[in-house]
């Protein structure tokens, strides 16, 4: 197959690879296409088959357009290895020149719509049979050619020495007349150009591990939030800035797993199915996983960016009519972000560097590109947007990482025209000819902190027809209080809704106040809120805040883990955990982030900026007593609670890293008002989370996880006291392989880790009213409670080591116990519910005067309440060293099962002295989770 190869080429001469070389040929059929400057400039596509690569040169090159029918000239087959071969040819030899690697990727055989990706046999079976008819159809998967493609043997060929096909582009949807693919003219895999090639100029390719800042992540983060820009009056230049041309569309995230796509829009509505030939252009990018942001633009006749177009598409639902709208009004991802690729977290690496490596992916489809981008010059950019149409600039600092989430002074929009969106909360009843309508809407603006104030009044803009339409939007909303304590105009008249649109409303200026002066309403933006504002306030200066770049994201250690700890624990406890053969000795490295945390703590002021691992985190109110003194036990303000955080983070992070968490907030200290909060929607960059499908909306929220000390004392400074984790975890590693994907389906987070949780849990809760005993009295813990827990703990361990199985104790910071078995993540929720169901049961048997499992609370005796209901998926328990909202400032503390019986009480445990004591002996459950179990044989 490869003779005629051979016989053309010296290999002492040539720096072609020799035919016979070994490639490995598994998984689907790769082609490559070079780009070849010999005696004429041509492109060779090959195609893999039967152990060699299938050749043809194609003069001009691929087109994308179905109505060129380029000349294929067949050659010889050319090995494996060369689909990789970038260098120069010495004139004189066969086919002198050079070549770069114009574009590879995989492909299959595609007759009658069948694709063979994932059947590499059945993939040359086909081929074999379309090479001999002389006609193939392929779908190629590759960086710059993609979607489906035929080759055509003509009739000439007979007649002649060499073979003459026609290779075309179908009809599929990614076909495009007015795209030249071949002006894409940089190998895929160097960078290089056929110039730099001849001129012996290096290439080498970014990789995504090499950006300073990326992490590795198993699973594609789902970006709903994305990244916004704050607006500044005036255009500049600016080194260290790129611009781009500000385009009228909508923002959509667009994310790639596996071959299943999902866009979302900004306030992370899926919208999918609106864009179907998009979604699957995106499917067939070369990539495994993939996070893009962009905008998503449909363009009037003159070429011009049109919204009122995009909006007839956007608000579609039917497939049909969005499968007409398709071809009538087509649309256009215009790409300028990558945030993730092929298992690499890019959010953390500078802008430069994503731009650099978004650029050299080549992620060009029919309908997709990446919108170009302009050095320093934003003065000049922006004069000609103004003359072209469109809105204005949008100016980037290449140092600015991703700030999901947040309007940032990194990114900065300057309009011809100054605009702005706004939260509708409310309108002014009308007269006159507007009695049926409204007079004006009432305009709202979020703050970092998630809090709306009020922007202003506007009424001016409307025609006849919209004054319905939107009067009809407005008043079908919920109604609400008013959400701020600011006057407003015509308030007398003000009806309020819930702030569920969205309207954009041009200006002249705005007052002192922030309030707009002389608005004028210019449309309705479709279905999303608007996010935060800025992080440091507006400015007419677009550089008053610019001083330093944001800092970086970090990678978060392997481990996970965090050194602390200083000082020693009260004597009596930690004498006894010293002889306790349970306990584990160790004690943590002082870490020296966290005694830098503590010193900003111990001597800053009642409100300034704590950075923390490189970010800042704005505290407030540190005087603030959270915890008021009673009988012994003293006053513990915000401040002692955040630095309590800080120093007990190694030992907390370790047990709720890669959970997703619930947290009860207490704004005004313990015995305020609190609320229970399992998501948030405006949180910082550097809190992990995970989205978890839900089938009560049918949709995925976000949770939080608690990863890293940025991000507890962030829950700190919101006054979360309290922090629940789940059981489970979304991390498979080390020990199973369990799927990673949680928020498609409920069938799909059924069969994902997350249904697999590391522990069967016990909560004993003891149902006794107050006692007058030590300890005892009004908001203090029931000393008489307490000790019943402790019967029924005991009896618990005996029934567990009666079967084999080891459990953990902790305290519940109240008068409750809580046992942790851990287990070998094989079982289910519902299976762990059953066992441990059984085990209540058994000891509801054996000690009637000690146990109930009687679930509503007015029928519950006053014994201990078994409860095993808590091993449910998404139910949590405080976690360890969680302070607990009671008198004394008492905090969920691991126990060993020698101490229950010495006699130790729940408040022993505490903000106050609970570092001290980590620090002298160490987390008892350190190695909680090398010690897994199985309970099959029980369940049995």
């Amino acid at each position: 197959m490869l003779s005629k190869y051979s016989e053309k080429r010296d290999f002492s001469k040539t720096p072609e690879p020799a035919a016979g070389a070994g490639v490995e040929t598994t998984g689907a059929l790769r082609f490559c296409v070079q780009k070849h400057a010999a005696r004429n400039l041509h492109y060779d596509l090959r195609l893999e088959l039967d152990g060699a690569l299938l050749s043809w040169a194609v003069p001009k090159g691929p087109s994308y357009n179905p109505e060129d029918k380029h000349l294929a000239v067949h050659v010889e087959d050319h090995p494996l290895d060369y689909a990789t071969f970038e260098g120069i040819i010495p004139k004189g030899e066969y086919g002198g020149g050079e070549v770069i690697v114009w574009d590879e990727g995989v492909y299959s055989p595609d007759d009658k719509g069948v694709l063979s990706f994932d059947d590499r046999e059945e993939a040359e079976r086909r081929m074999r049979e379309d090479l001999a008819k002389g006609k193939l159809s392929v779908t190629f998967r590759g960086h710059k050619l993609s979607g489906s493609w035929t080759l055509v043997k003509t009739a000439r060929s007979g007649n002649r020495k060499t073979e003459e096909w026609l290779l075309i582009k179908h009809r599929d949807g990614t076909e495009r007349d007015d795209f030249d693919v071949t002006t894409l003219d940089r190998s895929v895999r160097t960078g290089r150009t056929i110039e730099d090639v001849r001129e012996g100029r290096s290439g080498q390719m970014l990789r995504p591990e090499d950006l300073d800042g990326a992490v590795h992540r198993k699973s594609v983060p789902v970006v709903k939030s994305p990244m916004r820009a704050t607006e500044a009056k005036t255009p500049f230049n600016k080194p260290g800035w790129i611009f781009e041309l500000k385009i009228d569309g909508i923002r959509l995230t667009a994310h790639l797993s596996k071959g299943t796509v999902w866009l979302y829009s900004r306030n992370g509505n899926d919208v999918t199915a609106r864009f179907p030939r998009l979604v699957s252009e995106l499917s067939q990018l070369p990539y495994d996983r993939l996070v893009l942001d962009g905008e998503v633009v449909c363009y009037d006749d003159e070429g011009k960016p049109s919204f009122q177009c995009l909006i007839q598409r956007f608000q579609l639902q039917d497939p049909r009519q969005i499968a007409e709208m398709e071809i009538k009004l087509p649309v256009e991802y215009c790409v300028f972000d990558l945030l993730f690729v092929d298992g690499w977290d890019l959010r953390g690496a500078t802008l430069r560097d994503r731009r650099a490596l978004m650029e050299q992916l080549g992620l060009r489809t029919a309908h997709m590109r990446v919108l170009d981008a302009f050095p320093e010059e934003g003065e000049i950019l922006f004069e000609h947007a103004t003359q072209l149409g469109f809105e204005g600039v949008v100016a980037k600092k290449l140092t600015s990482r991703y700030r999901e989430g947040i309007r940032s002074p990194d990114w900065i929009k300057v309009k011809h025209q100054q605009s702005d969106e706004f939260l509708v909360v409310g309108w002014t009843t009308g007269n006159g000819v507007r009695s049926s309508t409204f007079k004006s809407l009432i305009l709202a603006e979020r703050d970092v902190e998630g809090r709306l104030h009020y922007a202003g009044n506007v009424g001016g803009g409307f025609s006849d027809d919209l004054l319905d339409e939107v009067s009809a939007e407005v008043k079908a909303l919920p109604k609400t209080k008013k959400p701020f304590s600011q006057q407003v105009e015509n308030e007398s008249a003000a009806h309020w809704v819930e702030p569920k649109l969205v309207a954009e409303v041009r200006y002249a200026q705005r007052t002192r106040e922030g309030y707009l002066r002389f608005p004028v309403f210019l449309r309705m933006r479709p279905e999303w809120d608007l996010g935060p504002g800025l992080e440091s306030g507006e400015s007419d200066d677009p550089f008053a805040s610019l001083a330093e770049p944001l800092s970086s994201l970090e990678p978060e250690a392997a481990s996970g883990r965090y050194e602390t700890g200083e000082g020693k624990s009260r004597s009596q406890i930690s004498n006894q955990r010293s002889e306790d053969p349970d306990s584990m000795l160790k004690g943590p490295t002082a870490r020296p982030e966290v005694d830098k945390v503590v010193a900003q703590l111990r001597d800053g002021g009642n409100d300034f900026q704590l950075e923390v691992e490189g970010e800042r985190i704005k505290l407030s109110n540190l005087s603030k007593v959270y915890w008021p003194a009673v009988g012994e036990f003293k006053t513990v303000t915000k401040r002692d609670f955040l630095i309590y955080l800080a120093k007990v983070s190694e030992f907390m992070i370790r047990h709720l890293k890669d959970r997703p968490i619930a947290f009860v907030r207490f704004p005004e200290g313990s015995e305020g008002h609190s609320f229970f909060q399992k998501h948030w929607e405006h949180r910082p960059d550097f809190v992990e989370r995970v989205d978890i499908w839900s089938n009560h909306n049918n949709e995925s929220p976000e949770y939080l996880m608690c990863n890293n000390l940025r991000t507890l004392l962030w829950l700190g400074q919101l006054g979360s006291l309290e922090i629940h984790p789940w059981y489970s975890r979304i991390d498979p590693k080390p020990d199973t392989n369990l799927p990673s994907q949680f928020f498609e389906s409920d069938e799909a987070l059924d069969a994902s880790i997350l249904n697999y949780p590391d522990f069967m849990v016990i909560d004993l809760d003891p149902n006794i009213g107050s006692a007058s005993k030590a300890h005892g009295g009004p908001n203090l813990p029931n000393q008489d409670a307490w000790e019943m827990t402790v019967k029924a703990g005991l009896a618990l361990k005996e029934l567990l080591d009666s079967i084999g199985l080891k459990g953990y104790p902790k305290t519940s910071g109240k008068t409750g116990l809580h046992v942790y078995v851990p287990i070998k993540r094989v079982y289910e929720y519902p299976t762990v519910r059953l066992l441990c169901e059984t085990i209540g049961r058994h000891l509801l048997e054996q000690k009637p005067d000690i146990f109930t499992m009687e679930w509503q609370v007015a029928k519950r005796p006053a014994k201990v309440f078994f409860d095993h209901n808590q091993n449910v998926r998404g139910k949590t328990l405080v976690s360890i060293y969680s302070p607990r909202p009671v008198a004394g400032a008492p905090v969920s503390f691991p126990v060993t099962w020698k101490e229950l019986e010495n006699g130790l009480y729940p408040s022993d445990f505490r903000i106050e002295n609970a570092p001290d004591l980590l620090a002298e002996c160490g987390d008892l459950w350190e190695g909680i989770l090398n010690d897994r179990q199985t309970i099959g044989g029980y369940a049995d």
